[in-house]
């Protein structure tokens, strides 16, 4: 008998489980590694370590555990280990390239540094997030609108 190439049929009770394990095991580990990559800057010097151990290891850890297990386990880790790369596909292009997918600070000539400079009192200087200040209030309004 020949096999087929392309088969569609209802799913049976074995797909759907090791569907909703492997989907709920990625985004547990979505939420969790996406967590701590986003903590990893209040660790100081050792944001950087962590961050790479994080986004490098938790695929590791699952593509591991997906080969040398079975079962429900090892459906939970093909789970953790494509939520994990998908963490690193997603944070990686940010942290390699990081000119070409930040934004750009604009650079000041120096005819524009001796304008400012000539300008003595004439320049009024914002404080840091003053030019966002109206997005975050219409933010905030909206926020304790909801709240009662």
């Amino acid at each position: 008998m020949a096999q087929e190439i392309l088969a569609f049929g209802a799913p049976r009770t074995e797909e759907m489980t090791k569907t909703a394990i492997g989907v709920v095991g990625a985004g547990v580990t979505g939420v969790v590694e996406g967590v701590i990559v986003k903590m990893a800057p209040q660790l100081g010097a050792l944001e950087v370590p962590f961050t790479w151990a994080t986004l490098l290891g938790v695929p590791a850890v699952g593509i591991a555990g997906a080969l040398f297990s079975r079962g429900m386990i090892s459906d939970l880790m093909q789970g953790v280990a494509a939520g994990g790369a998908a963490i690193a596909a997603f944070t990686l292009p940010a942290m390699l390239i990081p000119d070409m997918f930040s934004r750009k600070t604009q650079r000041l000539t120096a005819e524009q540094r001796a304008l400012l400079a000539a300008g003595g009192g004439d320049v009024k200087l914002l404080a840091a997030g003053a030019l966002d200040a109206a997005q975050r209030a219409q933010a905030g309004a909206a926020r304790s609108m909801l709240e009662f």
